[in-house]
């Protein structure tokens, strides 16, 4: 094997590494919008307490933070599409991705929902009384007001789960899927050179989570001043009058 660290066999690989950036980014950034979104219906059920709804919600948000991700990337990925062709569907023409995707959004829903709840509970009430002294149904109070500023609110802890998120995606070797972390296993098979290899994929996710929480300061300054500005007007308003 030569040496026991090839910087050169390192610097080589990193290119290769970084070409299967793509699916990490993708499986990330879909389930976490979408995550989110889910996060945000299940959230509100949790809030308003909807009768039957809440208590599924409740089993389901429990189930998936009190069982390791592992555990659960494995039922999905291996258990439904058995479940499926046991009751007659054909699962053959669906793509792999698809049962990634799924866990990762119910993963990312699940967290997201817990966090977007503590902070739809912290947007003041007064919020929502003016807003209903407006003429507002309660789907326009938590479309218009609630939801906006809730997600405002829960930005940095969304920022957190959408990194976990992201760091997790390393576990998606265990089922088959080729990325990062599969193709350093695979090219380490050849080598024997598993140290550089994971090197660099430690680079490429620093590189990763470092660019998501710039962009994700970025994104809650932006929020922050135009509240701030939004409360200036209002006090300038109040004044006036």
């Amino acid at each position: 094997m030569g040496s026991f660290f090839s910087v050169q066999y390192m610097v080589d690989s990193f290119p290769i590494l970084a070409s299967y950036l793509p699916v990490t980014l993708f499986i990330t950034l879909v389930s976490g919008v979408l995550g989110i979104f889910l996060g945000m219906g299940l959230a509100v059920i949790r809030v308003k307490e909807i009768p039957g709804l809440n208590l599924l919600t409740r089993v389901f948000i429990s189930f998936i933070r009190s069982t390791p991700f592992l555990v659960q990337l494995f039922v999905v990925y291996f258990g439904i599409p058995e479940l499926l062709q046991k009751m007659g569907l054909d699962v053959n023409e669906l793509p792999p991705m698809l049962f990634i995707l799924v866990i990762f959004v119910l993963h990312v829903g699940a967290y997201g929902a817990e966090i977007l709840r503590s902070s739809i509970l912290a947007v003041a009430p007064g919020e929502k009384e003016a807003a209903a002294s407006l003429g507002m149904t309660s789907v326009q109070v938590y479309r218009r007001v609630i939801l906006p500023q809730a997600l405002v609110l829960s930005i940095p802890p969304l920022l957190n789960e959408i990194i976990s998120t992201l760091k997790s995606t390393a576990l998606i070797f265990n089922v088959g899927i080729v990325d990062m972390m599969r193709q350093a296993d695979l090219m380490g098979g050849n080598s024997q050179r598993y140290l550089e290899l994971y090197v660099d994929v430690a680079i490429l996710y620093g590189i990763l989570i470092f660019a998501l929480t710039v962009a994700g300061r970025q994104v809650e300054n932006h929020f922050n001043v135009a509240r701030r500005a939004r409360k200036t007007r209002l006090k300038e308003v109040a004044l006036n009058e």
